[in-house]
């Protein structure tokens, strides 16, 4: 929780020019395991309907679901460490139980953040070019004005605000995803 010293408004605007905030940023861009193995499987599971073999389809989907609950911990806390050098002893009582409950935990906070990276990455190279390439006509009446020049206004205004704020969103969500591994998958202390 490096960014407690350095809040209020200069804070939020020098976020998108850290280090650490880049590290948030790449973090959430990794997917995690779970996802990456649960968008292949559709493939799979659709290419089993279609050969004839429609009860492959929920064998390979509990195969990867117990792969998932294997290995997902370990994915997870090699995470942390290699993103921000934190070391997670494995928990030794109740991983059934904390496991189930990070994997939901997990998806929520993990699309979220995921979410927010990449529409962080979109809506500024979008919105702040906008006044490049955003001099098109526009119809009557145009979203953000009725001229061009407020469409454009509004366009770039919201890349600025985006360009700081997401960075905020982006690292109090896997700042979230921290507690939770340490909560749910590391050792009690």
């Amino acid at each position: 929780m490096a960014y407690a010293a350095r809040s209020g408004f200069a804070g939020l605007l020098s976020l998108p020019f850290r280090r650490d905030t880049w590290r948030h940023m790449l973090f959430a861009l990794l997917l995690p395991l779970t996802f990456a193995l649960v968008l292949s499987l559709q493939y799979v599971m659709k290419a089993a309907q279609e050969h004839g073999h429609p009860r492959l389809g929920p064998v390979v989907l509990a195969v990867a679901l117990a792969g998932i609950a294997l290995a997902g911990p370990a994915f997870e806390r090699m995470r942390l460490r290699v993103f921000f050098g934190e070391t997670v002893a494995p928990r030794e009582g109740g991983r059934v139980r904390h496991g189930l409950a990070f994997f939901v935990v997990n998806m929520l906070l993990s699309t979220l953040s995921f979410a927010a990276a990449a529409g962080w990455v979109i809506v500024c190279a979008r919105n702040l070019t906008y006044p490049i390439w955003g001099w098109a006509p526009y119809p009557t009446p145009a979203w953000g004005g009725p001229t061009p020049l407020g469409a454009v206004a509004l366009h770039f205004a919201a890349g600025v605000v985006a360009f700081f704020v997401m960075p905020w969103v982006v690292i109090h969500t896997t700042n979230w995803q921290r507690a939770a591994v340490r909560r749910h998958l590391g050792r009690e202390r």
